[in-house]
């Protein structure tokens, strides 16, 4: 067991390497955003981001997550390029022609994406025609991501991921700092970053693709990746809503604050995300295994663990980080952004829960019980919605923050009680709840001297916790196995 949990923890760090380069793009602009954008111009393009990111959803059929579960299952070399075949050209077509109609009805749609006072400005319809070729890339890009995860070629997935990140901050630091093209430059920055990785990705593609269709295997993909769409709607419901919401009462520049504290957020989401790209094909492979779902059940331990440890630093270094004046430039969040920090330890919580969501989905897809997550992700999206239209008008951007840690933390509770009626698990509770404990005690320690000018404390808390986690809650088995495997300790 603990040579599979070795493997998973460096598939993570390869794939969490490559999304934390990636994902670093999202911390790095910020404070260049934050100086050269407003707060409302911040908010604006926030929007027109959800907007992508809930067309690529819609857009994708679910078929990206259901290629992965087909792809990796199949043995067969040439039946994998008839699944990646069929797969890829359906979404080809129908992104397409999607894709096309965004375009034509750019000024049209707009008005659905930012409240605008007056009519609607023309960067603002151009802005959303960049989008659309955007999101076609990216859907189209997604497919040959998947399979570089399914086949194991990490160093290929990392390359592209690497060298895209690299590419658009480059981009956007040239059109927002010497060509000062703001909001709309920003996007034209993504669209050229998404071109280029098109162009990394297509020897993959052409490695596979063959002129084939199966009816059949399109319709086992859909049936099994269709609930992903609006399960992954509701998922971008519970990410956005309080934005929206926030700039309806409040406006553009309310979104603009809370997005500071939410990105921010990033690096909780940066080691989650990592995780999520070597879980999935990790659990399906050993799913054959004899001692899987052992295996199932303390990933689940050690993920609380590390995670816990990560908000620990994250709370105790980002915040200073953030107020950090550079020479010659300035703090590194300007401070007209600073009201926006004060959210990042709440959005922190969101995306723990959100990790652990991702590892009771094991038994969701051993089970094919996929059509189940609308209802589960819909009654938590649902809670978001009527929630911040209730409460943001009383508690603001603070609001938005609880409300999208309840809501990861209500979907995942739900699945977890589902998915044990169909697929059982025995998870570590025990422990888990004692880490959890732990981890809070820090906190309790360590925030409020924090915020009382005491940023010492905070870093000495995150540095103690895995040192007393060590031995306080690990067995004396996994004390010499960690040691053994640092080269403190040699076998016996």
């Amino acid at each position: 067991m603990f040579s599979d949990l070795l493997r998973l923890s460096r598939q993570t760090l390869t794939y969490g390497t490559a999304t934390i380069l990636t994902r670093l793009v999202a911390f790095v602009l910020v404070p260049f955003f934050t100086h050269y954008l407003s707060p409302a111009e911040f908010g604006v393009q926030q929007l027109f981001y959800m907007a992508v990111a809930v067309g690529t959803e819609l857009f994708l059929l679910g078929l990206d997550v259901a290629l992965l579960r087909f792809y990796v299952l199949e043995k067969d070399p040439v039946r994998k390029k008839v699944i990646f075949s069929t797969v890829w050209t359906t979404s080809f077509v129908f992104s397409t022609i999607l894709a096309l109609a965004v375009w034509f009805f750019a000024a049209e749609l707009v008005g659905f994406i930012v409240k605008f006072d007056g009519p609607v400005p023309d960067w603002a319809v151009y802005t959303l025609r960049i989008c659309a070729g955007i999101l076609w890339l990216e859907i189209l890009n997604a497919f040959p991501f998947m399979v570089l995860r399914g086949d194991g070629k990490a160093l290929a997935f990392t390359s592209v991921k690497i060298g895209g990140a690299i590419l658009q901050t480059i981009f956007t630091l040239v059109t927002l700092i010497s060509l000062k093209r703001g909001v709309q430059g920003v996007f034209e920055a993504n669209l050229a970053s998404s071109v280029a990785a098109s162009l990394l990705l297509a020897p993959a593609v052409f490695a596979r693709l063959r002129p084939v269709f199966d009816g059949a295997v399109l319709k086992a993909c859909l049936k099994f990746g269709l609930p992903n769409t609006p399960n992954a709607m509701f998922v971008l419901i519970i990410d956005f809503a309080g934005r929206k919401t926030l700039e309806l009462y409040s406006g553009a520049a309310a979104t603009g604050l809370y997005s500071v504290g939410h990105r921010l957020g990033t690096f909780l989401a940066i080691v989650v995300a990592g995780f999520r790209f070597a879980w999935q094909p990790f659990f399906l492979s050993i799913s054959g295994n004899p001692n899987a779902k052992r295996v199932y059940g303390s990933v689940l331990t050690y993920y609380v663990a590390v995670m816990v440890w990560f908000y620990l630093m994250l709370t105790a270094y980002v915040p200073p980080l953030a107020r950090w004046e550079i020479p010659g430039v300035g703090m590194m969040i300007d401070r007209d952004f600073w009201g926006g920090l004060e959210v990042f330890p709440v959005i922190l919580l969101a995306h723990f829960f959100n990790g652990a969501y991702a590892i009771f989905m094991v038994g969701v897809y051993m089970e094919k019980k996929t059509f189940a997550l609308p209802f589960i992700t819909g009654i938590a999206g649902i809670i978001n919605i009527f929630g911040n239209i209730w409460l943001i008008p009383i508690y603001g951007m603070w609001a938005a923050a609880w409300l999208t840690v309840v809501s990861y933390f209500v979907m995942s509770a739900l699945l977890y009680f589902y998915i044990q009626r169909h697929y059982p698990i025995e998870y570590q509770w025990g422990r888990i709840v004692k880490t959890l404990l732990l981890g809070a005690g820090f906190f309790v320690i360590g925030w409020p001297l924090q915020q009382r000018g005491v940023p010492q404390v905070g870093c000495i808390v995150s540095l103690i916790f895995p040192v007393t986690y060590f031995f306080t809650i690990l067995a004396q088995n996994e004390r010499n196995r960690l040691l053994e495997l640092v080269g403190w300790q040699t076998k016996t």
